[in-house]
């Protein structure tokens, strides 16, 4: 771990000793140097711990990265040192410790675990019913689980637009898979197949047979999710999908990784959502609408960022802002990244300028 003792942005904490309370919101975030620090919340009058992070472990890039409030209590157990790291001072320990922006941007964000949700379903679970569906495939009739969407709060929105529920997930949930012959896709787009894309599921049901032979994992698991978008995406390779659809299920299967801390699986993901939302930006049969175009760029810039090619996101950032008729909102929080970005490049020595080599002809 890099020396920071000599720096001036520590912060010391004795035991007991609150570094942050939950619901608060400041753009920090911090990495523990000595000590230990337990992240905790109170729910139903009882306060859970949800982990322990130890020296050169972070803790908060949310908040700084994204702007999000914070999720949880963070509190020391022992004499600990946190070094304070803010949108005044993120250029300067860069500089300090250029490794520390790849390690900041590749570790897993500071979010609380994916709910593990139980078989309830009915008046004994508050989010989820049961429901047949047909498989349009094969037409075996089988039991889904579907989930309440006026029931669900929102608790707030991740810069890669994944939107965060109070005590509840959808994104286990969000594909479903026939027992029958293995079709599986979005819960939105499951019944919407084109002859065409019927006959090529048809035809591929060995090959999925063949490939996905294992035991389904119990359904609300983050297992089972995982599961089901990796079967979703074989599915949409076959009955060749649109790319934006590829791309989503690459994204979602992101951030699914992300929640079981699987980060080389979750960069991977992100890069192949990348790969696909470039297709889907500048080789798309559709037209996009103006919220959609610049809802694409962003998001194309946001994957680039995060995977640390900053020019690139650069470039993508200022094609949200340009773009006519958008939303003031997400210009804003476009501006926001570019100001952010422009630091980080500056400070690792990456490229900043304009120019990103990617044309509107090739990605």
């Amino acid at each position: 771990m890099p020396d920071y003792t000599g720096s001036k942005i520590i912060h010391s904490l004795a035991p007991g000793e609150f570094l942050f309370r939950r619901g608060e919101h400041k753009r920090e975030m911090y990495v523990v140097l000595q000590g230990k620090i337990e992240l905790s919340k109170v729910t139903g009058g009882q306060r859970k711990v949800l982990a322990l992070v130890g020296p050169g472990e972070f803790i908060g890039q949310s908040s700084l990265l994204e702007g999000l409030s914070r999720q949880s209590d963070a509190r020391a157990v022992e004499d600990s040192l946190v070094l304070v790291i803010n949108e005044e001072n993120l250029e300067q320990v860069i500089k300090m410790h250029p490794q520390l922006a790849a390690k900041i941007m590749r570790a897993p964000r500071d979010k609380p675990p994916a709910q593990k949700e139980t078989l309830r379903t009915g008046s004994e679970h508050p989010f989820l019913y049961q429901s047949e569906v047909k498989c349009p495939v094969c037409s075996t009739t089988f039991t889904v689980l579907k989930v309440f969407e006026h029931k669900l709060s929102v608790t707030g929105q991740d810069s890669d637009f994944r939107q965060r529920y109070r005590d509840f997930e959808p994104l286990l949930y969000s594909v479903w898979v026939c027992p029958g012959c293995f079709y599986a896709n979005q819960r939105t787009d499951f019944p919407n197949l084109s002859a065409r894309q019927k006959k090529l599921l048809q035809d591929g049901k060995a090959e999925r047979q063949k490939a996905f032979s294992g035991t389904m994992a119990t359904p609300g698991t983050l297992e089972f999710a995982l599961q089901a978008h990796r079967l979703a995406l074989f599915n949409s390779e076959q009955m060749a999908a649109e790319p934006d659809k590829i791309a989503r299920l690459w994204l979602h299967l992101a951030w699914l990784y992300e929640d079981g801390e699987q980060k080389e699986a979750a960069l991977d993901a992100r890069a192949r959502a990348l790969e696909y939302f470039r297709q889907a930006y500048f080789n798309s049969s559709r037209t996009l609408s103006t919220k959609q175009e610049q809802q694409l760029a962003y998001l194309i810039g946001e994957l680039h960022f995060r995977l640390g090619q900053y020019a690139r996101a650069l470039d993508f950032f200022r094609r949200a802002v340009v773009v006519r008729g958008g939303s003031a909102a997400l210009n804003e929080q476009a501006r926001d990244r570019i100001a952010l970005t422009r630091k980080l490049a500056k400070s690792t020595s990456q490229p900043a300028a304009g120019s990103s080599g990617v044309e509107e002809t090739g990605l």
